[in-house]
């Protein structure tokens, strides 16, 4: 494109040198400046003395690095730029795949804003968290439910603010990603939708999602999905300190926080999260993915 587009995704104006998967704003204030930049540029090949290293990424106060082999490098600082270096060849769907995941969670973490690994709706005035590990079915919930008629919130990305005292999530990139196998439970025809290209047998696919709000929508429930090897589907909910272990260890990128600090200020995000929201416990087996039995015993309990 001939001119950097601006945006307003995670409650933050954004003006980024990349097409973004959110409607760009019309007619931006020419005199407010940007929450955050997203440019292309040199990114550095190493952090100088970073404080923590993970397979992919060095992280230190108030600056990440990620580096991911054939896409790109990524340079978060400050909470407020997000530097990329393309590898030759690298295709943009690629670049945009990193930087709308770990780099945008990094940005999110520096502005010390509690990421959740997570998927959420809006149910009656308020939001609605599906959390959970990798494959457990989060996004597909929160498709589910869209496809129903709830406004969608954030897939994998799900960040949280406080606003007017509580927690609330701040609506993300308006777009969840689904595995095939999903989108046919959905009816859904995954020739008419882009693929996630990374990876060469990762059959995920972007759906769209409608009636997307800028918002932040105050949590009513945090739903942690489980599977068994039985045939069991239940829900019980937590209490007390049983409520705030699911939300640390389903954070998002946890890890990042080891390089780029702000762990206390973390646990008194999820401790505040868990005071004033309902956390379910949710086991479904885990062969076989009841999508819509699942949903009839959860909606059962977030509209209660």
């Amino acid at each position: 494109m001939s001119m950097d587009d601006t945006y307003h995704v995670f409650g933050l104006k954004i003006t980024s040198a990349i097409n973004l998967p959110a409607t760009p704003i019309l007619h931006p204030r020419p005199d407010a400046d940007p929450d955050l930049v997203i440019a292309y540029g040199e990114a550095p090949e190493a952090l100088k003395n970073p404080k923590f290293e993970g397979v992919r990424f060095q992280a230190d106060p108030g600056e990440f690095l990620l580096r991911v082999d054939g896409v790109a490098r990524y340079h978060v600082q400050g909470g407020c730029r997000i530097t990329i270096t393309p590898e030759a060849g690298a295709n943009e769907d690629d670049i945009l795949v990193f930087l709308m995941g770990s780099a945008m969670g990094a940005l999110l973490h520096q502005r010390n804003i509690l990421v959740l690994h997570a998927g959420a709706i809006a149910v009656n005035g308020g939001s609605v968290i599906f959390t959970g590990p990798s494959g457990i079915g989060k996004s597909t919930l929160a498709a589910g439910f869209h496809r129903r008629g709830y406004p969608f919130l954030a897939d994998d990305v799900c960040a949280i603010t406080t606003d007017n005292g509580h927690p609330a999530v701040i609506p993300g990139f308006p777009r969840l990603k689904l595995w095939a196998d999903c989108l046919k439970k959905m009816n859904t025809d995954k020739n008419t939708l882009k693929r996630v290209r990374w990876g060469k047998d990762l059959e995920k696919y972007f759906l769209p999602a409608e009636g997307f709000s800028n918002t932040p929508v105050p949590i009513k429930s945090v739903f942690v999905l489980e599977t068994t090897n039985t045939d069991k589907m239940e829900i019980s909910i937590l209490k007390g300190a049983g409520k705030i272990d699911p939300l640390l260890d389903n954070t998002y990128r946890r890890r990042f926080l080891e390089g780029l600090g702000g762990k206390q200020d973390h646990f008194r995000q999820c401790a505040a999260v868990a005071a004033h929201t309902n956390v379910y416990k949710v086991v479904r087996p885990d062969r076989g993915f009841l999508l819509y039995e699942l949903m009839e015993m959860v909606e059962a309990r977030f509209l209660s």
